[in-house]
Formats: C-alpha cells, structure tokens, sequence
C-alpha cells in the first residue's frame, strides 16, 4: 500500500512576511502587493518534515526549517485574502483510519468526516482538532501567523450522492479542481482552480519532501465517485490518480 505526502493550502489575510517579521522590512510585502507564484515566509516558526509513515521520524535526512508558502490564488477564499501551497510536501499522514462495525480498517474518503469518532485522520491532523489538539500541523504556527490565518469555507461533494457540503478550515488538501484538473474521470468538480495552476503542464503539480531531490505522491481532498474509499491524489509525475482512504505505509 502507499503512503503519501501532504500538500497543504490556508488562507492569510493582511501583511505576510516574506524575509523578515519587522513590517518595516523592506523585504515584508502587503497583501495587494504580492503576485501569483511569490514564495513567501515567516521565519519566527519552523516546521519538522518528517519522513516516517504516520508523520514519525525516519533516517538522517530530516530538516527543521520555516515552510516556504507560494501565493497560488488572490481573492479567492473572500475579498483581501489569499491561497497559499507550501512548496516543500509535509509529511507521511493516513487520509482517514476509520473503522468499519465488522472490525476492518477500511478509512473513508469524506473530508467533512476524516479522523472522527477518535481515529486517526488528515483534515483534523492538520487543523489540530480533536482528536489531534495537542499535535498537528496548525499547533505549530507562530502566534503572528495565526492572527492572519482565515478560517475558509471549504466546499465538498460526497462521494456516494454528489451532494455538496462545505466545511470550515484553517488548513485544508486541495481538490482536483483547485489543482487545475478538468473533465477528470471518477472525481468531482469540487470549487474552482487556483490561478497558479490554470492551463499550468503536470510538471507544475509535482512536489518534493524536504532533504530530498526528488517528487512523491500527496492526496488531495477530491473522493472518487466509485467506492467508499477511493481517494484523489497526484502522483510523481503530476498526474491525478487515486488511493484507499486508508492507506499508510508502501
């Protein structure tokens, strides 16, 4: 089974830093100056990449360093505000370990309902909910980074009825769409695309884990329509394919 990387997406609202935490800086940029594509950061927190199945440390190679964000939309959450994708994959994370009544750990491939009833799951990993309050990937970030963080409305579809839904995130996975996907077999037209990946070649969609010169796999939040587990993802050489929900190891 395979393991993948997670590609993460938030929204930020008034001046982000791009070199410095002095507003000042003639290296800090507002909102309104920063362009689609501009990579940008807040040295004053780093995040751990992690390189072990279920975000555990593995080998020599892992690196402490900030994460460097690229502006991949503007205005597209809500007025003022825009969409940032780390450059660097996150880490190893199960999409959803929820068990079924028989006993089976079969995951789910619904956003809106990854990690409940206490099991391990993406969405509330990266949100630091429960059952991750004390851990995760939001439980990291500098407190100045929070007080610009927007809390987004994420829409969704089910994957069994079509039905939208929406959820409320500070860090959320992309959907095909979002990533520049049209017309893609067995998934949904879930939101828009970003800017930053219209018409963009699947070299684009690639990513790389830190201490690593080269791409892996990372999900994306789009269900595939056949099957309770089936879940998007793009694999090494940006292309959309898919995987069980429940998949964490290779």
């Amino acid at each position: 089974m395979k393991t993948f990387k997670i590609l993460v997406l938030g929204c930020v609202l008034g001046l982000l830093f791009s070199c410095s935490s002095n507003p000042s800086d003639s290296n800090s940029k507002t909102i309104s100056e920063l362009n689609i594509g501009d990579k940008v950061v807040d040295p004053s927190w780093s995040w751990e990449f992690r390189h072990g199945w279920g975000y555990t440390s593995y080998g020599d190679k892992e690196l402490t360093e900030p994460v460097v964000w690229i502006v991949v939309a503007k205005d597209h959450n809500q007025p003022n505000s825009i969409t940032l994708i780390s450059d660097n994959l996150l880490g190893y994370f199960i999409y959803d370990a929820t068990m079924q009544p028989s006993g089976i750990l079969a995951g789910h491939n619904h956003w809106g309902n990854s990690g409940k009833n206490g099991s391990a799951g993406i969405r509330p990993w990266l949100n630091s909910t429960a059952p991750h309050e004390n851990e995760g990937f939001y439980h990291t970030f500098s407190s100045s980074f929070k007080s610009i963080l927007l809390l987004s409305n994420v829409e969704n579809k089910d994957y069994e009825s079509g039905a939208p839904y929406s959820t409320q995130d500070y860090v959320y996975l992309p959907s095909h769409t979002e990533l520049g996907a049209t017309d893609h077999e067995g998934t949904y037209e879930i939101g828009t695309a970003f800017d930053y990946f219209v018409g963009a070649d699947y070299i684009r969609l690639r990513a790389k884990i830190m201490g690593y010169p080269w791409e892996d796999d990372y999900w994306s939040r789009s269900p595939y329509s056949a099957g309770y587990r089936p879940v998007g993802l793009v694999s090494t050489s940006g292309y959309y394919v898919s995987d069980w929900a429940d998949a964490n190891n290779k």
